[in-house]
């Protein structure tokens, strides 16, 4: 003990224990906490190498500082600054899959309050051992149990301190020759942050995500006319003809777009065994319009989001364009990008346009970015009661939600292009006990135990909202779009759900965990009576202008990403936001073919000629990426002139004022409440909702001690 002591009262011994202990944790956090897709033997010795590089860069940054109590503070320092990313990234990657980047956490200031709950759900009993050295050092720092040593003994030569910075450099590109070796051109054409990860390392990527995210400022400024050419060819080329037999079936009706929070497709049809064998439909009322004779509705499609999860389905759905690689349209780009979103199209059209959220509009930036969409109105937590038991984590309960909704939206003058946001089957799904009655999943997992729970009731809410559109008229003239809006299960637990979706725990792999991506799309036309269930392999951005068909309009003008997927000429390719590719016969994950029918692997089943044919269609597939992103990162569609849509400018007053507009709307008489006399339909509503039964009794209450109060006052009288 005297002898180690001796060692770290030095600055190199000390130095090197920083050194050693930060390199052992990154390196077991890549083992325990990362699913980076690691293989074979050199792999692995690229990821046990890859983190010590930059840990020699940075820590030896406090051998150049000259007093000892400063040294110390410097490298105490930079511990817990690596110490605080790496253990974010842990967390952010638990529920999400992925590593945090620039936009995310410059962001965070307008998601962290909802993010709370979901973090200290994210930790883990072991997660001290990121923190162990941190606290360690500390403590024998500030209890002096390591000196202060004098400048003479325990300062270095300049040239030993710049060895050290130079052999972390050399360190650096050695890992990034070998990787290059592995998987060459890392930096250029991968679409995976797992790739950048496994081979250089979690900080090497924060730093050049930051470096990313200033390049793309750059060039979005630098951005002209001229970079529309290649994509409006490209455009122009992807865009279908509409199939005769579905053009316009929906013309000229309401279109009620409905984002199913975290639902996934495996739900459909979904029976839950309890603990005593009885089976449960989880999502009865959904299945019903899944199966149903007026819905086109598609079981192998896609959502394709990234980082910014139900936002960047917004995108997708409202725009038929991605999010982006790192980070949130709506957060980074939304108060300031110009959109040819749905609102934005269907205004044209004399369509009335309002979004419903009952979060705070704040929330992944959304006023902003609605008034570029072109919503004319846009109802937030402001206009809803919010307080007490009425909310869970990311905002009103969806029983009251819609509830509550109706008495805005039968002001919306007709046609109108409504779209509601649920949020109460949400991570970590949450109900509390007066919404409680679903049996719970026998997992070993606690979230997923839950899941199935909140999606009943999402289920029962989004069935009262259709009773009261019945009881209203406003069913029979309505188009509905439900989708998914990304995963719930994330692949950290998806092994802990296998068994309940009829694979075993340790066959499970990443093609599993791919098409787990699958969500539910219903397209729900009343009166149709010709409707069928889609095996069409399809995603996200192909919504718009399979709508825009539907309602019997024309998308040749736009650029549209995605296609028509009831065209006669769709083509059935899938691209993830990650790069992955899927189709009827091949699943490309990574450097792995998959059949996508049986799970098989495939990749060494092909000849060198076979696989470099598929390679490029596998590239010709990720074409699309690369549009989407130089269109939203550089702000293209601004130089773009249609014809069909024109000009875009955001409304003139701010949502929080918009009451009065919507009141004094010129075509009010044509909404439902002004089709009705100016008599509210929201007596219509029923709902079992505990919170407004309560609320109900206290009014009822309140009422009756006031008649009594009368009673007795006209008694002493």
């Amino acid at each position: 003990m005297s002898k180690l002591k001796s060692k770290i009262n030095k600055r190199m011994g000390l130095f090197i224990l920083t050194v050693f202990s930060f390199w052992l944790k990154t390196y077991v956090s890549y083992l325990v906490e990362f699913d980076l897709g690691v293989t074979g033997l050199y792999q692995h010795f690229l990821l046990f190498i890859n983190p010590l590089a930059i840990a020699l860069i940075l820590f030896s940054l406090s051998l150049y500082v000259k007093k000892e109590r400063y040294f110390h503070f410097l490298l105490l320092g930079i511990l817990f600054i690596l110490s605080l990313l790496l253990y974010s990234n842990i967390l952010y990657y638990r529920e999400f899959t992925d590593f945090l980047t620039s936009n995310i956490i410059v962001g965070s200031n307008n998601v962290s309050g909802a993010l709370i709950t979901s973090t200290l759900a994210m930790v883990r009993a072991w997660d001290f051992i990121y923190w162990i050295d941190f606290i360690a050092l500390t403590y024998l720092i500030i209890s002096k149990k390591i000196n202060n040593l004098s400048l003479k003994e325990g300062a270095l030569r300049k040239r030993s301190v710049r060895g050290i910075t130079a052999l972390g450099i050399l360190t650096f590109f050695i890992n990034l020759g070998l990787a290059e070796i592995d998987r060459p051109q890392l930096l250029t054409r991968t679409f995976d942050r797992n790739y950048i990860v496994k081979y250089l390392g979690i900080n090497f990527f924060t730093g050049y995500d930051i470096f990313q995210t200033v390049e793309n400022n750059q060039i979005r400024a630098k951005a002209n006319e001229s970079d529309l050419r290649k994509i409006v060819t490209y455009s122009r080329d992807n865009h279908v003809e509409p199939n005769p037999d579905f053009f316009g079936v929906a013309k000229d009706r309401n279109v009620i777009v409905i984002a199913l929070e975290s639902v996934q497709q495996f739900l459909i049809d979904f029976e839950l065994e309890d603990e005593n064998g009885q089976k449960h439909e989880v999502m009865p009322f959904i299945n019903s319009l899944f199966n149903h004779e007026d819905s086109y509705s598609f079981e192998n499609f896609f959502h394709q989001t990234g980082q910014g999860k139900s936002a960047d389905a917004e995108v997708l759905v409202e725009n038929s364009l991605f999010g982006l690689p790192q980070g949130s349209v709506f957060q980074t780009l939304g108060s300031t990008n110009t959109f040819h979103a749905t609102p934005n199209i269907l205004d044209k059209e004399g369509y009335t346009t309002a979004a419903f959220h009952g979060n705070v509009g704040s929330f992944w930036n959304r006023t902003d970015t609605y008034q570029r969409f072109g919503y004319d109105y846009f109802f937030d937590a402001e206009f809803y009661d919010v307080s007490g038991d009425r909310s869970l984590e990311y905002g009103l309960k969806d029983k009251l939600f819609f509830h509550d909704s109706v008495e805005y939206l039968e002001q919306l003058p007709q046609p109108f292009y409504s779209k509601f946001i649920t949020v109460t089957h949400h991570f970590p799904y949450p109900l509390d006990e007066q919404n409680a009655g679903f049996p719970l999943a026998q997992t070993a997992d606690e979230t997923i135990n839950q899941y199935f729970a909140t999606a009943n009731y999402a289920d029962q809410a989004i069935e009262e909202f259709f009773t009261y559109l019945k009881e209203t008229g406003l069913y029979d003239d309505t188009i509905f779009v439900l989708y998914g809006d990304h995963y719930g299960v994330s692949n950290m637990r998806n092994p802990h759900l296998a068994e309940l979706v009829g694979v075993e725990s340790e066959d499970w792999g990443e093609y599993h965990n791919t098409h787990m991506q699958r969500v539910p799309l219903i397209m729900h036309i009343p009166g149709v009576n010709n409707g069928f269930i889609s095996d069409k392999y399809s995603g996200q951005v192909d919504v718009l202008p399979t709508l825009m068909h539907l309602l019997g309009l024309e998308t040749s003008e736009y650029l549209f990403m995605g296609q028509d997927i009831l065209s006669e000429e769709f083509t059935e390719q899938v691209v993830l936001r990650n790069g992955r590719v899927i189709t009827p016969e091949y699943s490309f994950i990574g450097q792995h073919i998959y059949n996508t029918e049986t799970g098989e692997d495939l990749t060494e089943d092909f000849s060198d000629e076979e696989r470099l044919e598929l390679d490029e269609l596998k590239n010709s597939a990720r074409e699309v990426l690369s549009y989407s992103d130089e269109i939203v990162s550089k702000d293209l569609l601004r130089f773009y002139k249609s014809n069909s849509l024109g000009m875009t400018e955001p409304n003139g007053y701010l949502y929080a004022n918009q009451l009065p507009e919507l009141e004094n709307d010129p075509n009010r008489h044509t909404s439902l409440i002004g089709l009705n006399n100016d008599i509210s339909t929201s007596q219509l509503y029923q709902t079992n909702a505990p919170e407004l039964l309560e609320e109900q009794l206290i009014e009822e209450q309140q009422k009756q001690e006031t008649i009594e109060a009368e009673s007795n006052i006209m008694h002493l009288k």
